[in-house]
């Protein structure tokens, strides 16, 4: 059984379980401290009514309500955002009195950074819109000392953080900024000797076959020259180019053995594309006598690989083979995907088989 008693003086109201208890606490109460409690929460609801509430005007940046970066940058005083301002007031008021409190850190390292990667070729603008900052305090960090403001020699630890976590990769540097053009020129390398030609490669780029062939020969290429290539180098290294026609098969064919003359190693030969040395042939050897032993197997049973998609070595031992099997030229032909004709000449230019059957 719960007992109310309220007082008459003040109006403080209070529960109490018993009225043994009741009688014994309720005559201690202040009604001078009920009083002021009532004003400061009279008060409250006042300045919380009167609060403004004011959207971020900065074009370089957007303040979320319900932050401290709103009420301190934006002025605004809504409830989310001076609840979050109280909140970020009281841990700084815990932090120094644990003495923990380091608000800023030493900026020598952000301004090393900063020279790093504008030696890299990425540039104070480029730094400021990867961080997330503002250009004008970008650019303070960067030229220490050139303004007449003073040197900057502290920042707050979210300012060091941000800036060095940009790296120095081609993906962070400006679209026009020049870049080394060994990766880009070994991935358009391999892609043709997969049978991609560069003519759908430019397509696929929307670029034209000339701009394509100066991007291999020319010792640097733009960053989005560059990640262009590697997108599109993602997209493409593990399919097959298009067969459909004639005039695909025999411009697959002619990019496979371009590649071949020029010793352009496919993917799957590179581990590290962007860095590692370029292979060596071996003497003696061209490319294009290897024999795929896997490719041979899968096409005498007929595993979807056809003729086009055979090296010259291979076509030679397939044919070979299903021929001493008694296979004949139409069967060939068939499970090859080609004509009998070529097969025949096939067959006539490899030692010990009668041209026909």
């Amino acid at each position: 059984m719960t007992v109310t008693r309220t007082c008459s003086s003040c109006g403080y109201t209070a529960g109490y379980a018993s009225v043994r208890l009741a009688n014994a606490h309720h005559p201690r109460h202040s009604c001078d401290k009920h009083q002021r409690d009532v004003e400061r929460a009279a008060r409250r609801a006042d300045r919380a009514g009167r609060r403004v509430k004011r959207e971020c005007s900065h074009t370089d940046g957007h303040h979320v309500h319900g932050t401290r970066a709103a009420y301190v940058k934006d002025r605004c005083r809504c409830t989310d955002c001076t609840a979050a301002n109280t909140a970020a007031s009281r841990l700084a008021n815990r932090e120094r009195s644990y003495g923990r409190w380091q608000p800023y850190v030493d900026a020598h390292p952000v301004h090393e950074h900063i020279a790093a990667l504008r030696a890299a070729g990425i540039g104070v603008e480029r730094i400021a819109h990867l961080a997330g900052m503002a250009l004008s305090h970008v650019r303070e960090l960067a030229d220490p000392g050139v303004s007449n403001s003073t040197v900057t020699r502290r920042v707050r630890p979210t300012t060091a953080a941000r800036i060095l976590s940009i790296g120095m990769d081609d993906a962070n540097r400006a679209s026009h900024s020049r870049v080394d053009a060994t990766g880009t020129r070994r991935r358009l390398q391999a892609l043709i000797a997969t049978g991609w030609a560069p003519e759908l490669l430019a397509a696929q780029l929307g670029r034209r076959p000339n701009s394509l062939n100066r991007s291999m020969t020319s010792p640097s290429v733009t960053a989005r020259t560059a990640q262009d290539v590697v997108d599109l180098y993602e997209r493409l290294w593990n399919t097959p180019p298009p067969r459909g026609t004639g005039e695909q098969r025999a411009a697959a064919n002619a990019a496979r053995a371009h590649a071949a003359a020029q010793g352009w190693e496919p993917p799957l030969a590179w581990d590290d594309i962007d860095a590692d040395p370029t292979p060596q042939p071996t003497a003696g050897t061209p490319p294009s006598d290897d024999v795929d032993l896997i490719a041979v197997e899968r096409a005498l049973i007929g595993d979807g690989i056809r003729y086009d998609d055979l090296t010259f070595a291979e076509q030679q031992e397939v044919i070979h083979r299903l021929t001493a099997r008694g296979r004949s030229i139409r069967d060939i032909a068939a499970q090859l995907a080609t004509t009998k004709r070529t097969v025949s000449r096939r067959r006539a230019s490899v030692d010990g088989v009668c041209p026909g059957r």
